[in-house]
Order: C-alpha cells, then sequence, then structure tokens
C-alpha cells in the first residue's frame, strides 16, 4: 500500500482540530497554551485508520497568521490537504494564504471541508460553496469535492472519510530506491532512550541499526529504534510520519528543520537556484538584494534575493533567482521553498530549487539563464550533459547521481543508454561527452602540430608535458587512459612516454641523415656512456637528433648522459645473471665484469632502478619484484 500524508489547512477557529478529532478520536493540541487558550499555536500529529486495511498520518496546522511559521514547517510531505473554511465565516485571509502556500509546495489534490455546517441553513451554505468555488479557480482544488460537515455530531465525517479513501487510491508509488531523508520538525528525549527526532519521511526506507547523518551539520548517529503510528517497527517507509531514536546525539545537536538521511553526500551550501512564482496581490515587488525568508522543509533560513533575468520580480510573474543564505542549508534538487519578506511578515510567493549548491552569480553571469532553464526543464540525459559539460575535470557516475539527486538506478540507466548512442564516452571509468572530447582532441593536435614543427626529430611531446597544455584538470593516470583510447582510435600513437599525431614520421634529409650516422657511430665504437657536448656540441640539430634516437639507439641515463641501448641491453643480462645467482649485485661485481667506472655504473644502475628492473637494499642492488 502507498503511504500518505494527510494535512489540514485553513483559518484561525475554523474547526481544523476538532474535525481531526472527530476523524481520528484524537485531540492533537498537545501544548498546556492550545488547552488554555483554545487554538492551535504548533504542529499537531496522529495516525488515521481509513479503512481496517490502511492508515494514513495526519499533520494538523495552525491557522493564526502569527503562527504561519509553524504551519510551514508541517506542509512539507503533505498528500491530501483538507481545506477547512468554516461555513459561518466563509474564505478568510488565511484561508486566501495557506491555499496560496499549498499550491506553491506543489500539493496536487484535496478536499474542501466545510465545518460548522450545521450553524447554517442550505442556502446559505450554497452561497458559501459558490463563494469557494471562485476562489479555489485555477488552484489544485479547482475540482475538488466539498463536503459539509458537523464535526460535533459526526454529520459528514462518514462520507469525508470515504471520499480521502477512494483520494488515497490515485498516488502513485513513493520513491523508495533513494536515501532516505526525514524533514524533522519535532525533537525530544525519552528517559532512558535519549533524544527522539519526528518528522516525514519524504523519500527512501529508514532501518533500525542504519547509520545516518543529521544535516546540515553532518552530526553521524545511528537508528536505534523506529516507530510509525505509535508502533515500533524496524522499517520505515517514505510517506509515513515516523519517530527515530538516535544514538549519540544530544538535544543541542538538533533542530527543528535539520535533515535526517543515510546519505553520506547530501549537498550543504550557503547559496540555492531557484525558480520562483510570485503571487499576484502582495504589497510589493521583490527587488535585488532584499531580505527575505526561506522556508524549506520545516526549516526557516535567512535570505538575500539576486534576480537572475532583471533586477525586479514583479508581483505575479516567475523568473530565476539566487537565494544567498545566511546559515548553511542541505536540499536536493527539484525540492520545493516559500518565501516571504522579512518585515513586514508576508508570503510573497514560491517555487523550486535547481541547484542545491551552485557557484555564485549574478544578472551578468554569461548563459545562466539558459543553464537554469535546462536544468528546469530539460530531461534527466540534457541534465548530465549539461553538468558534464560545466566541468573541466572527468567524472564518475557517483558523483553525477550525488550532484543531480535522482535515483541512482535511473541515472545509471541514463547513463548506459547514451554510451550506447555514443552520447558519452567512458574512459576508465570516467565519463566525457562528444562535444568535450572533441574540444580536447582538438587542443592535443593543435598542441602536437606545434610541437612537430618546433622539434621535428623528435618522437613526440612527454606525456606530462602535454597533459599540463590542455584545458581539462587531468590526472596523470586518467590522461594515460585518454591517450590510450586516442591510439585505439588512430587519433595519436604513444611511444613510452611520447605522444605524436598519428602516422606521424620523423623524415631526413641528406644533411640530418648525415648527422644521425656521426651521432650513433660516437656511441658504437665507445664502450662507455659519453657526454653530448664533448663529442658534437651543443648545437640545436644535435640535441634534437639525440632526443630522436632516445628509445630507437640511445638510453638516456641522465640529463646530458647517454648510452648505446645494445650495450646497455648487455649489461642488463650481466646484472641479471648476478641476481638470478645471489639475489643481489654491487658496484663491484660489475666494474670486474665491465671495466667501467665507477661514476658510470653508478649511473646505469639509477636507470636501472628508475625502470623498475633494480631496486637499492643499502650497498648493493636486489630486483625490483623482491620483497
Amino acid at each position: 500500500m502507498n503511504n500518505i500524508i494527510i494535512g489540514t489547512a485553513g483559518h484561525i477557529d475554523h474547526g481544523k482540530t476538532t474535525l481531526i478529532k472527530a476523524l481520528t478520536g484524537v485531540d492533537t493540541d498537545r501544548l498546556k497554551e492550545e488547552k488554555k487558550r483554545g487554538i492551535s499555536i504548533d504542529l499537531g500529529f496522529t495516525s488515521f485508520k481509513i479503512n481496517p486495511n490502511k492508515t494514513a498520518g495526519i499533520i494538523d496546522v495552525p491557522g493564526h497568521e502569527k503562527f504561519l511559521k509553524n504551519m510551514l514547517a508541517g506542509v512539507a510531505g503533505m498528500d491530501i490537504i483538507l481545506l477547512v473554511v468554516s461555513a459561518e465565516e466563509g474564505v478568510m485571509p488565511q484561508t486566501k494564504e495557506h491555499l496560496d502556500i499549498l499550491n506553491l509546495i506543489g500539493i496536487k489534490k484535496g478536499i474542501i471541508v466545510l465545518t460548522k455546517a450545521d450553524k447554517v441553513d442550505d442556502e446559505f451554505l450554497e452561497m458559501v460553496k459558490e463563494d469557494l468555488r471562485a476562489h479555489v479557480k485555477s488552484s489544485f482544488l479547482e475540482d475538488a469535492e466539498i463536503i459539509p460537515v458537523d464535526s460535533i455530531s459526526k454529520r459528514g465525517i462518514d462520507l469525508l472519510i470515504s471520499k480521502i479513501d477512494k483520494l488515497t487510491e490515485e498516488f502513485e508509488p513513493k520513491n523508495l530506491n533513494v536515501a532516505p531523508r526525514l524533514f524533522v520538525d519535532r525533537i525530544f528525549s525519552i528517559k532512558g532512550f535519549g533524544s527522539v527526532v519526528t518528522g516525514t519521511l519524504i523519500e527512501g526506507i529508514l532501518r533500525v541499526d542504519d547509520l545516518v547523518y543529521l544535516y546540515p551539520k553532518k552530526i553521524e548517529s545511528r537508528v536505534r529504534g523506529l516507530q510509525v503510528h505509535s508502533q515500533k517497527t524496524d522499517i520505515a517507509y517514505a510517506g509515513q510520519r515516523v519517530a527515530v531514536n538516535l544514538s549519540n546525539i544530544s538535544l543541542d545537536d538538533v533542530q527543528r528543520g535539520d535533515i535526517l538521511s543515510s546519505n553520506p553526500n547530501l549537498s550543504v551550501s550557503m547559496m540555492l537556484d531557484a525558480k520562483l512564482t510570485m503571487l499576484n496581490d502582495i504589497s510589493k515587488d521583490l527587488e535585488h538584494w532584499d531580505r527575505v525568508r526561506v522556508y524549506h522543509g520545516a526549516r526557516e533560513i535567512l535570505a538575500r534575493v539576486v534576480p537572475l533575468e532583471s533586477d525586479i520580480l514583479a508581483k505575479g510573474k516567475s523568473g530565476y533567482v539566487q537565494l544567498r543564505l545566511e546559515e548553511e542549508v542541505s536540499c536536493k534538487e527539484k525540492d520545493h521553498i516559500i518565501l516571504r519578506f522579512y518585515s513586514p511578515l508576508e508570503t510573497i510567493g514560491g517555487g523550486i530549487i535547481l541547484d542545491s549548491d551552485p557557484e555564485k552569480h549574478t544578472i551578468n553571469t554569461l548563459n545562466i539563464v539558459e543553464k537554469l532553464s535546462l536544468k528546469e526543464k530539460g530531461t534527466l540525459s540534457d541534465r548530465i550533459l549539461q553538468l558534464i559539460q560545466s566541468k573541466t575535470v572527468l567524472v564518475n557516475k557517483e558523483i553525477l547521481i550525488k550532484e543531480l539527486g535522482d535515483e541512482a538506478s535511473k541515472i545509471a540507466n541514463e547513463i548506459d543508454l547514451m554510451l550506447e548512442n555514443e552520447e558519452l564516452i567512458e574512459v576508465a571509468g570516467l565519463l566525457i561527452d562528444t562535444k568535450g572530447l572533441d574540444n580536447i582532441v582538438g587542443q592535443i593536435q593543435k598542441q602536437l602540430k606545434y610541437y612537430h614543427s618546433k622539434f621535428p626529430f623528435r618522437a613526440g611531446a612527454s606525456k606530462e608535458e602535454l597533459r599540463t597544455k590542455i584545458t581539462f584538470k587531468l590526472k596523470p593516470k586518467e590522461f594515460d587512459a585518454l591517450m590510450n583510447f586516442l591510439e585505439s582510435k588512430s587519433i595519436v600513437s604513444m611511444n613510452d612516454q611520447y605522444v605524436s599525431s598519428y602516422g606521424f614520421e620523423v623524415c631526413f634529409d641528406d644533411k640530418a641523415l648525415a648527422l644521425k650516422n656521426e651521432i650513433e657511430s660516437y656511441y658504437i665504437n665507445n664502450k662507455t656512456p659519453l657526454q653530448t657536448d664533448k663529442i658534437i656540441g651543443n648545437s640545436l640539430e644535435s640535441l634534437e637528433m639525440i632526443h630522436y634516437l632516445i628509445g630507437r639507439s640511445l638510453v638516456k641515463l641522465s640529463d646530458d648522459l647517454f648510452y648505446d641501448k645494445l650495450l646497455i641491453e648487455e649489461y642488463q643480462s650481466i646484472v641479471k645473471k648476478y641476481l638470478d645467482k645471489n639475489g643481489e649485485v654491487s658496484i663491484k661485481n660489475l666494474k670486474d665484469e665491465t671495466e667501467l667506472s665507477r661514476k658510470y655504473l653508478i649511473a646505469i644502475m639509477e636507470y636501472f632502478d628508475r625502470i623498475k628492473f633494480t631496486k637499492r637494499s643499502g650497498e648493493v642492488r636486489i630486483s625490483y619484484d623482491r620483497n
């Protein structure tokens, strides 16, 4: 069964709490002052057995304007609204304000309940109904049932219950495939058990013994116990009112508005990007840097507004804004928010979060409106591409799932489809879009063209040098994987640590060929390593030819010391012989075998260390693979 939360809304003294008592037998006014004054001050909670097989949670909200902040703390997670209107008074200011808030918060279903119907005659009742129809036109309640009731005699209550029962069947299943999130709206302590938080489980599944975090402080805790509808349980599902007993948490660690989740990577930010819709009849337009109160879940945060399309967001209009918060908040994209002016307290609009951890930007930020429009209206594949294209690094699936905030399996499936359609390329587990890949390829080809022109005798640019020349910030292993991918696509060629354009070959004219033969003859005819400047000087052509011969007929031992490759292979065989026989080899051993000086043998052995053939152990060398 799909779990449902039912909430009340309406003006003060229109009978919300009395209606809940008629439905459930429970008086949700729990505070002494509520009993004394006869009005609801804070949220009230109970459960409602709709039929023998179906139980819903109920949240009763205060109707007085003074306690609207508490009303706002309760609306997050409501599924069905009972808009309570007194048949004696009809629509009143808080009726309208509550209805505006419910529209802005994205509520889709509800019933209009005309309480105190026994106090008026049928003609007056019909007149109130007509007035109600006019007020709810173009709202989510436009086609809602209007049910007159008398909560004292319970006339009409059975009909109301049957309508609620029918409405609960119209909901899609809640999202259980994401990490649980619970908006904390009540905190208390029980002797012998410790701290307990209650709230509506917005999404996911919560289990006893789950490792959880309280955001935005990200305080770690563990679920000691759970209750749903006042009954102990080992598991709670999205759409339920849940009491959570937490271990190692004091009452000072948690406050109303915190978010409880098992996700260790929820974003925490001092800024939000949002799409706002302003109410039509507010006292003034929303202007740049206005101070506002932002309501998210059960929390109120102060913020400054930065409109991103013009300096003013006019009444009745919609637009993109950035909210600069005065304290940290944790939320997800597509979460709803409500805005009120800081002073005077007036509900002015609401909307959805498009980026829960954005960079700072203003109306002058390039393409910001287009980017936010894509976040708002784009498909999942559009949003995946936008996120990847906004990065200067390659990203993996885990980062995309964290930043997109959607169901993990849904994102993973979409990525697989995009890989199949070649909209994305995967390199060593990292993702890049085809446009980004074309950008990288263009940069690499430009760098290699320049390099081959400047150094025509070299096999190519070093990987490390090339890596630092492109705008994408790639780690060495990531760059290696990318180069291997490009080589498989015949875009580049690789030779050890060097990269060249695919098909590039060093071409020698007669002069260059003579220089090559001259240099090689020096090394072939000498049994000792030689410094280049002592045999051929330091001309640019000579040094470039040396670079070309490295890896072919020469081996580089140090910055200016080179040796014939065949001789190095011969010495490597001598070292291997000692290692196989004795397990180690010393400079003295090699001096006896090769008649080279200690200076050159040290250079050769350090080269063997660098290529991971040997490693030093005190005064001797051992095999690199030896433990």
